[in-house]
């Protein structure tokens, strides 16, 4: 049976590595958002991080818009071509912490482990 080893959660969804037999799948991460799930390399997950930080920057015209946070959409993409998502700036906010909480984990625990060390 395959088990999950949690990375990151946030109230928009869930970061973990998929366990199995010989232990974790090292350098693929299953992101769950809401009902959708991406799993992604590492350099996939950092282009995603990338995709965010842009749409944040080219949907921050509208500063003074009200709705903006709840009731607008916006088109996020992500490291796989076929595959956009249609997200609320308070979500694409969420999905950016869910994103950047499993970078940062991600990270400390390779630091932490030896790998980023000299």
């Amino acid at each position: 049976m395959e088990q999950i080893h949690q990375i990151y959660l946030n109230s928009i969804g869930i970061a973990f590595y998929w366990e199995k037999e010989e232990g974790i799948i090292p350098n693929r991460v299953q992101l769950i958002i809401k009902e959708i799930g991406l799993f992604f390399s590492l350099s996939e997950l950092n282009d995603f991080n990338y995709l965010i930080n842009e749409s944040i920057a080219k949907n921050s015209c509208c500063e003074t818009c009200s709705l903006k946070n709840s009731n607008c959409k916006f088109l996020l993409k992500t490291p796989m071509y076929q595959i956009d998502l249609s997200v609320s700036m308070d979500e694409l906010n969420k999905i950016k912490d869910l994103v950047n909480g499993t970078l940062f984990r991600i990270n400390m625990e390779s630091y932490l482990n030896g790998e980023g060390k000299n």
